[in-house]
């Protein structure tokens, strides 16, 4: 990873959100309370998006992951050329007592896969030049390092329609960390709700499934999952 190639700002926001060591990126780089961190996971069922990109949301097993959208992130998802994007996450959430999280996610794509009107966008957006090698491929790129927060809630039941049919079982990994006083907050009930028609809503604003699979040829990954053949 070559930091001197991004921008100072998201070089900035890269550096004070995780710390390399022995080549993996951790988390709780920082000094933490006392207490042993308590790694986890959490089968995923859905991944939900309101239509303004503002709301995101990843409902597991246990628990219902609401984050708010990053402004970047919100105009990609509106942007016709998203499939050419691979997003991941970086790292495992960070989880703290009071059930806050946050976490951080890259965005990448090739040159090679864009128009000079798709680079101005991207550029316009936030992404910075790079070289990277990703999977068999290596070259100029772009790519733009984000952070997410938000907060973990209890899991609700979703109808069979609002689940994504993956080929396999994917996991949302997290860590909590316990302080001296004592392990992490119950979790509050989901904000998920139900309109009128039945349809979620979060805050008032429409759910919309972010529908995929687990194809390893696909174009574009959210934390390992498929979301754009």
């Amino acid at each position: 990873m070559n930091l001197l190639s991004l921008s100072i700002t998201a070089r900035r926001g890269f550096l004070a959100l995780s710390c390399a060591a022995l080549g993996l990126m951790q988390w709780g780089c920082a000094s933490t309370p006392e207490g042993e961190p308590v790694h986890g996971k959490d089968a995923m069922v859905s991944f939900l998006a309101s239509k303004d990109g503002r709301k995101l949301v990843i409902a597991g097993e246990k628990y219902h992951y609401v984050f708010d959208g990053d402004p970047g992130v919100a105009t990609i998802l509106r942007w016709e050329g998203r499939t050419k994007i691979s997003p991941a996450l970086v790292g495992e959430l960070k989880v703290a007592r009071n059930q806050s999280l946050e976490g951080q996610y890259v965005l990448m794509v090739f040159d090679t896969d864009l128009t000079p009107d798709d680079q101005a966008f991207l550029i316009q957006t936030g992404f910075a030049r790079t070289e990277v090698k990703y999977g068999d491929r290596t070259g100029p790129a772009l790519r733009y390092f984000g952070s997410v927060k938000g907060r973990r809630y209890e899991a609700g039941v979703l109808k069979q329609d609002e689940a994504v049919d993956f080929s396999r079982t994917q996991y949302l990994k997290y860590v909590e960390q316990e302080t001296a006083s004592g392990p992490a907050d119950k979790a509050a009930p989901t904000p998920l709700s139900r309109a009128a028609d039945g349809s979620l809503v979060l805050g008032g604003a429409p759910l919309s499934v972010v529908q995929g699979g687990t194809d390893y040829s696909c174009r574009a990954r959210f934390m390992d999952i498929c979301f754009f053949k």
